[in-house]
């Protein structure tokens, strides 16, 4: 006596051919969505690192009070701007007139050449508390 019918063809099943096609299809579909992830990825670190250039860069005045004594940054001095706060890698700013914060932490305004990830812009810090803006 045979159990479960007279054959095992009628058993639900995918065939190679299916697989093989299925896996077809993920791979373009990844192949079409991974650079759109890196480019959103991307744009999401470099966002962040832009504000943290800015965060640092409002810790001038606090630098200023803390040290007793004023700042001030020749126009194009980037190395001794960088030497006062910490910018993530690949980032540099870059006074493009002097850049003055005195020692009770009062800003000069000033503007600043930012530059990033592939980006430059050009910010200003605001008198009296060195609030960044980008410049209109």
């Amino acid at each position: 006596m045979k159990r479960g019918g007279a054959s095992q063809a009628g058993r639900g099943g995918f065939s190679l051919l299916e697989l093989l096609v299925v896996l077809a299809l993920i791979g373009m579909l990844t192949a079409v969505v991974a650079p759109r992830l890196q480019r959103t990825y991307d744009a999401i670190a470099g966002s962040g690192e832009r504000d943290e250039v800015g965060r640092q860069l409002q810790r001038l005045p606090l630098l200023a009070r803390h040290a007793g004594k004023a700042i001030s940054i020749a126009r194009g001095d980037a190395a001794a701007l960088a030497g006062r706060i910490t910018l993530p890698e690949g980032w540099s700013v870059s006074p493009l007139e002097e850049l003055r914060i005195e020692a009770s932490g009062v800003c000069h305004p000033a503007r600043l050449r930012v530059s990033g990830r592939g980006v430059v812009e050009v910010q200003q810090l605001t008198a009296p508390a060195c609030e960044v803006q980008d410049e209109e």
